[in-house]
């Protein structure tokens, strides 16, 4: 049988095929064009975690109250969800929410759907007066994509938040991919009926007199049909109130007959809400509009459609020529920012492989043959991606950055051996089949090694399966179509544009004879270290193992956590005034450190609230909370790290008198809906208990300790000092004998102090609340309170110290609870250039070690080491497995046990390597560190599949002794392999050492491989000759020995 007929396979198809292996590199081509277009553009995977929320508001409520009527009510209809693994708990003032936590791989949707039916059945034992529950899941896609604030010099506040929900809301609405449009800070309107006490008494009338009164005036009522022989029409008598005047007009009937207007006895004003948010940009009063996104809407393509918008509504004039806009929070910045930054980062790679390639082969058209395999496999990977339903994030593509190098492994050992065999042979395309025969076994081999390191982190679940689940299928893709290109179209094209005699005398160039002199001195520098290495091999064996041991010492120095930080340029700080300070004064304390921020180095804007919280979507009032979102320039531009800009921030706000008694807190960038654990703090220490004094005093002790480790900032407990809280505790009896009971003391003392909704007023399609108070100038102490006039039908003056005792007393602010038991927990975060989590964690544990926790309390750690812990048993189980696969396949390939064996001593060899670059650039270990891990599984092995296959080769069937197979094949192997690892190497150098924002997350990653990559490499060029050396004549001594025995 001819030569030609033996020529059967896929490689010798598309040499003999030149034409069909082009058209089918056009069609990969056009449909990862296609896709292109096609795939959604986000700033991380589409990632819901396994949780939902549900929350109950019951405004105006103790937080210890609301944990008994309402927290522990929900928590045990929670607590039976199906699959649910933890409930946490938060009491506070008027609100409780229950978050349930499940199982990663849990069905968010179903999970949603069974707790909403634990919730409806526990609707039934809350508070009648407390609001119906609400329930959702924890989705980071809802988190605005944009954020703006709208200003002016001349308007007010209140102005601006009508103009902003009534007009503007509604030309964003339209823009397709938009979910909502939510507007915060400014001020509400609301209608205050202000109470005269002592009129109200002198007619006899009480509190909810005036209530039922309004309420039962503002409504229609339907009537019904009015139906005759030609007509049916429906009626309704029509009551709502159409203004203020309407109010002001209201009839209330006296006990001795008759009526008077609303207005005789009190004073009706169209004005604002008490509780207010001040809310600034750079100094200016301003709103906020943020916009949220569908779930499967474009980032990009919504943000930029918003803005084109609000582009055209400024030009049209839409917005009066004093009112300005002021992007805050912009996603698709920082989307643009990574996705380009990474891109930028694979293009580069790119580029220095091909020049890795042209230094090496000295070949224009074999450089062109690498320079379109790139292309090809990238596209290839992209239509992959577009049927797997990704979308291009800073996970899938750095997926691509990372493996940009891998890309062209297998077409670089393809490329290269055809490249010596045409060298040595007359006919390009005898040579390319020669050549591509004696490597499509050991690219293949090499492939399915890599494939077989990728498999089993696919399989399993958890937070960092999550995270990187897309990076390791884009990767897996890559190598895939790298694959099919080298074994079509790089052998294809070999053949055929070396038909062509003419050359380019490239090859004749003096100053690229360079990189050939110097590779020729490496191959002869290692066949003559060659046979001595064969001698000695027990000694390089030993020093393998004793290196590997010492590495694995030196992995226990490094510190853990689980992600790097991520610097987007967006800093926040909280500011937490001593407890009852007024938002007046807050407001002011937050203009001085306003004042301070704007001049720390490379800030270009600062939004700032002051009287509460502006987060995302909505805000709450608190009179004492104040914070800044501080945007300065990108990472690349600033000289200052994030860490240095925290403590320099930190130092600054901390010498201003206005914050002298307050609490402030710089948080460090990161990536917004992007968490670790339960929480989303660094570091937590929880202590668990049922006294809340003796947890407070447990909190602040530890509060104490953390604040004195250097490389903590940020430390608070979250049960911080009391709140103060006036009590009123009625006598039943004395009320009684005065004609009261607990509900009409309980309506007057609430409208005196907060005042009462009673009704709302409709105007078009707005609604705002009507308030029934006293002159609030007239209750401001607990004197004030026991003086209030109560209104008992006899019209006898009274007051309530008549029938309570009001005084002060002390509450917590916030109760949590865990698994229903109460806790504190201390937060803080950790000073990356300073402490790694892990060494934070070791730093708390020894600062802690001393404390004395009383008979029933106990401690646990929390935060990212949580996620650490969990994630490394994970990993690990995942590397052990990967390993395992990695020997199966070789095992099946080659139908051996020895050579596999020989082949894995790379992956000990690549964790020494790993290590010592670890070790040198100061990174600790995490999450992206251990994914290296297991893409360098199925690297590594590839150089020794490279020498053990070709060994083989030249072994001829054993008709060739090993020692001298080794000693001519090895050295023939140098070139290629190291033609493969420089391009792996300098692919990935751009990610390794300038990321772009967002791609902080690949650098260990990309540092992890090259130092694994580099230093097995060198090693294994000596060990695994040994080792098959060792073990080929361990085996054949055995084998002679049984047969002696048999």
């Amino acid at each position: 049988m001819s030569a030609a007929e033996n020529r059967r396979g896929l490689v010798h198809w598309a040499i003999t095929h030149p034409v069909g292996s082009s058209i089918i590199a056009v069609a990969i081509v056009i449909v990862g064009i296609s896709m292109i277009n096609r795939l959604a553009v986000d700033l991380l995977p589409r990632i819901i975690y396994p949780q939902v929320a549900a929350m109950v508001s019951n405004p105006g409520v103790d937080p210890e109250v609301m944990e008994q009527t309402v927290t522990k009510v929900l928590e045990r209809r929670l607590a039976t969800t199906e699959n649910a693994i933890l409930i946490s708990s938060s009491s506070s003032e008027g609100s409780s929410f229950v978050d349930v936590h499940f199982a990663y791989g849990t069905d968010v949707d179903l999970a949603l759907r069974d707790a909403s039916t634990k919730l409806d059945q526990a609707r039934g034992s809350l508070p009648e007066e407390a609001d119906p529950p609400t329930i959702r899941k924890s989705d980071p896609s809802q988190l605005p994509v944009l954020q703006f604030a709208v200003s002016s010099k001349t308007r007010d506040e209140g102005w601006l938040k009508r103009w902003c929900e009534d007009q503007l809301s509604r030309q964003l609405l339209t823009v397709e991919g938009v979910a909502s449009v939510d507007v915060a800070g400014g001020l509400d309107r609301e209608i205050q009926v202000w109470i005269d006490p002592d009129r109200l008494r002198s007619y006899r009338l009480t509190v909810s007199d005036v209530l039922t009164q309004v309420r039962e005036e503002n409504q229609d009522v339907a009537a019904g049909r009015l139906k005759s022989a030609s007509r049916d029409v429906v009626s309704k008598t029509k009551g709502k109130f159409r203004g203020v005047e309407d109010i002001r007009s209201v009839r209330l009937r006296l006990p001795s007959g008759g009526d008077i207007a609303l207005s005789d006895i009190a004073e009706v004003r169209d004005t604002h809400q008490d509780d207010r948010i001040y809310a600034r940009l750079d100094g200016r009063p301003a709103v906020q509009v943020a916009i949220t996104k569908q779930p499967d809407a474009n980032t990009v393509q919504v943000v930029d459609a918003c803005n084109r918008v609000l582009e055209r509504l400024h030009r049209d004039g839409f917005f009066p020529p004093d009112v300005t806009t002021q992007v805050t929070q912009d996603q698709a910045f920082f989307v643009r920012a990574s996705v380009s930054g990474v891109g930028e980062a694979a293009v580069v790679g790119g580029g220095l492989a091909m020049l890795v390639v042209f230094l090496f082969l000295r070949s224009v058209r074999r450089t062109l043959i690498i320079g379109t395999a790139i292309p090809i496999s990238i596209l290839g990977c992209v239509a992959l991606m577009g049927v797997s339903d990704l979308t291009l994030n800073i996970m899938s593509l750095g997926g691509l950055a990372l493996g940009v190098g891998m890309l062209v492994d297998n077409a670089i050992v393809m490329l290269e051996n055809i490249d010596r065999h045409q060298h040595e042979h007359p006919d390009p395309v005898e040579a390319a089949h020669v050549g591509a025969a004696e490597v499509a076994s050991a690219v293949t081999a090499s492939t399915l090694t890599n494939l077989a390191s990728v498999v089993p982190f696919l399989l399993i679940s958890g937070l960092a399966a999550l995270l990187f689940r897309e990076l390791l299928l884009t990767i897996s893709f890559a190598i895939i179509v790298s694959l099919v290109v080298a074994l079509t179209l790089v052998p294809m094209l070999a053949a055929q544009l070396f038909k062509l005699r003419a050359s380019s005398r490239l090859a004749d160039t003096r100053w690229l004879a360079v990189v050939p002199k110097v590779m020729r001195w490496i191959e002869s520098l290692y066949r003559r270290q060659l046979p001595w290495v064969l001698r000695h091999r027990a000694l390089v064996l030993a020093g393998s193992i004793v290196a590997f041991a010492l590495a694995l010492i030196g992995a226990t120095q490094l510190g853990n956590e689980f992600l790097p930080q991520v610097d987007d340029g967006r800093f926040r700080i909280w500011i937490m005034m001593p407890n009852g300070t007024p938002a007046e004064v807050t407001n002011r304390a937050t203009l001085a450190a306003e004042a301070v921020v704007r001049e720390l180095p490379a800030v270009k804007h600062v939004f700032a609230s002051a009287g509460g919280g502006i987060w995302g979507r909505g805000a709450f009032a608190r009179a004492r909370m104040a914070g800044m979102e501080v945007e300065v320039e990108p990472r690349r531009s600033r000289s200052l790290s994030a860490t240095e800009w925290v403590q320099q921030a930190q130092a600054k706000l901390g010498t201003l008198s206005e914050l002298a008694d307050a609490r402030v807190r710089v948080q460090p960038p990161r990536i917004r809906g992007l968490r670790t654990s339960t929480g989303t703090e660094d570091l937590e220490v929880k202590v668990f208990g049922d006294d809340l004094e003796v947890l407070q005093r447990l909190g602040i002790e530890i509060e104490a300790r953390l604040e004195q480790l250097r490389g903590l900032s940020n430390v608070e407990t979250s049960l911080q000092e009391t709140a103060p809280e006036l009590r009123v505790v009625l006598d039943r009896r004395r009320a009684a004998d005065l004609g009261l009971d607990v509900g009409e003391v309980g309506r007057t003392v609430r409208t005196a102090v907060g005042g009462s909704v009673a009704t709302r007023l409709t105007e078009g399609d707005r609604e705002f609340d009507v308030r029934v108070r006293f002159d609030p100038a007239k209750v401001k102490d607990a004197t004030a309170m026991a003086s209030l006039p109560l209104f008992p039908r006899t019209g006898a003056p009274v007051r309530l110290r008549d029938v309570a005792d009001v005084h002060e007393a002390s509450a917590p602010q916030t109760i949590q609870r865990e698994n229903q038991n109460r806790l504190v927990t201390v937060s803080s975060s950790v000073l990356p250039q300073v402490w790694s989590v892990g060494e934070a964690s070791a730093g708390a544990r020894a600062a802690l070690a001393d404390l004395a926790l009383p008979d029933g309390y106990t401690m646990r750690f929390g935060g990212q080491e949580e996620a650490i812990q969990e994630n490394r048993k994970v990993l690990i189980t995942v590397i052990l497995l990967a390993v395992f696969l990695v020997f199966a396949v070789m095992a099946v390939q080659y139908e051996s046990l020895v050579n596999p064996l020989v082949i894995m001593t790379a992956i000990p060899l690549a964790v020494i390597g790993v290590v010592l670059a670890l070790l040198v650039t100061g990174l600790p270990l995490s999450a992206p560190v251990m994914l290296g891990v297991i893409l360098l599984a199925g690297i590594v092995v590839n150089n020794g599949i490279l020498l053990v296959e070709y060994i083989e080769i030249r072994r001829e069937g054993g008709r060739v002794p090993r020692r001298d197979a080794i000693l001519a094949a090895a050295p023939l192997r140098v070139r290629p392999i190291m033609m493969t690892v420089l391009t792996t190497v300098v692919g990935m150098l751009p990610l390794a050492l300038n990321p772009a924002e967002g791609a902080e997350l690949m650098t260990p990653m990309a540092v992890t491989v090259i130092g694994g990559l580099v230093l097995s490499t060198a090693l294994t060029l000596f060990v695994v000759p040994s080792l098959y050396l060792s073990l080929a004549e361990g085996a054949e001594r055995l084998r002679a020995k049984l047969l002696r025995s048999a």
